[in-house]
């Protein structure tokens, strides 16, 4: 291969690379690899080939090999900053981003890369000012434009949010992330017809986008003014730093018990905070079952079958085959098999919605197993205390605690993995 042709197969790589299209890439820098010439700035483009197909372990090893002839490349603390961030270790990812930034503070995309890295970790203020560095060395930068865009929206500074996203697409109009940024900050505020025409333009432009495709699900469910209203306050809740949260859910789960408490100890208040346990207890239901039976019904829709990622569609079914297991056993209960059996079996299955309905909420995939591994041994337990239950016509049987006290450790444990994430 001469050098002619050598470089114009560098260059169709590097605009595969900047189309997504990792593998066609990757295929061609293998051959240019070979050649033996470049090395270290190929093996630079096939770590990003690699990270683009999801092989961070191979991405890292080729950066640490660079990284031993290159020590001050900046852009490979930035490509280990991204790996890091992919793996939740925020903290590692910061470090790295922050040495690129020292190798060269005049590159924004470095400065934008950091103010998203905040954004995940909740700091928006931090996350604000990054983006405005950023902005400073680079006026029309698209990914500081979007991440200072949602770190006001996330801190309700909603009219300078929309003032930052027009001028995003004045710069670039077809920028899937920017559509899907003004979708996502006119769901924060309730407007779901403009959020779905930004959603379905992001997705005009780049159908492969996951921030616009979850997006897209969220709205169209939101749809339902009663998901509206629940998606704006797990919108809200979403915004809170993990001990916020932690302090969200215990403080409704305190007081939840202590309004039973007080509702037992004083029957003229029961009809005041009956209604209120039972708006406590549905919410905190609804927070893992909703999403996935409203998931159900976009299954019977073409365009959200289309949409709707294999986990998502993997929950939503068995969320509906439970919840039609519970519904056959109350029928045939009240049909005339009395056989209390039934309806242990009917409760059991309905609470078995909110494992089948959260076990693929977190991002990384190792938590997922870990809560499928958890939600398949609760099943295992409501098969075994509803064949006892069944069996002996009676509404508990000798193992009634494994579902009930797994239940709960699952809900525990479930969040203790999202909100580290």
């Amino acid at each position: 291969m001469d050098e002619r042709e050598f470089a114009r197969q560098v260059g169709h790589a590097d605009v595969l690379l900047s189309q997504n299209r990792f593998k066609q890439a990757e295929e061609i820098l293998k051959k240019l690899l070979a050649t033996g010439y470049e090395q270290s700035y190929l093996m630079k483009m096939m770590a990003v080939a690699k990270l683009g197909l999801g092989e961070r372990d191979a991405a890292e090893e080729l950066i640490k090999i660079v990284m031993s002839q290159q020590p001050d490349d900046p852009f490979l603390f930035y490509l280990l900053s991204t790996i890091s961030a992919a793996k939740r270790e925020f903290d590692q990812a910061k470090k790295h981003i922050a040495e690129a930034i020292n190798l060269e503070p005049a590159n924004s995309d470095f400065f934008a890369y950091k103010a998203h890295l905040l954004l995940q970790t909740k700091e928006y203020n931090d996350a604000l000012h990054h983006a405005n560095l950023a902005l400073e060395l680079s006026a029309e930068n698209i990914d500081a434009l979007n991440t200072r865009a949602s770190a006001l929206v996330a801190l309700g500074r909603k009219n300078e949010a929309y003032e930052t996203i027009n001028k995003s697409l004045s710069t670039d109009p077809n920028n899937a992330d920017t559509h899907a940024n003004m979708g996502w900050g006119k769901l924060h505020h309730g407007e779901v017809s403009d959020a779905l025409t930004h959603f379905k333009e992001a997705l005009k432009n780049d159908p492969t986008s996951e921030y616009a495709k979850s997006g897209m699900l969220e709205a169209m469910k939101a749809k339902f003014p009663v998901y509206r209203y629940f998606l704006m306050l797990f919108l809200w809740l979403g915004k809170l730093k993990g001990n916020n949260q932690w302090a969200f859910i215990f403080g409704g789960y305190v007081a939840y018990r202590i309004m039973i408490k007080v509702a037992q100890n004083n029957p003229s208040l029961q009809p005041l905070l009956y209604p209120i346990i039972i708006f406590i207890f549905l919410l905190f239901i609804s927070s893992w079952i909703f999403s996935p039976l409203m998931n159900l019904y976009l299954l019977t829709n073409d365009y959200g079958r289309m949409t709707l990622s294999g986990d998502q569609k993997q929950s939503a079914k068995a969320v509906g085959l439970s919840l039609s297991i519970c519904l056959l056993c109350i029928i045939i209960y009240f049909v005339g098999i009395r056989n209390e059996g039934l309806l242990s079996t009917a409760l059991l299955s309905f609470a078995m919605m909110i494992p089948f309905g959260s076990m693929n909420n977190p991002v990384l995939e190792s938590n997922k197993t870990k809560l499928k591994y958890f939600a398949i041994l609760i099943a295992i337990f409501v098969t075994i205390d509803s064949i006892l239950s069944l069996y002996r016509q009676s509404f508990t049987s000798g193992l009634f605690f494994l579902p009930f006290v797994s239940l709960i450790a699952y809900q525990f444990y479930a969040n203790y993995l999202i909100i580290r994430e």
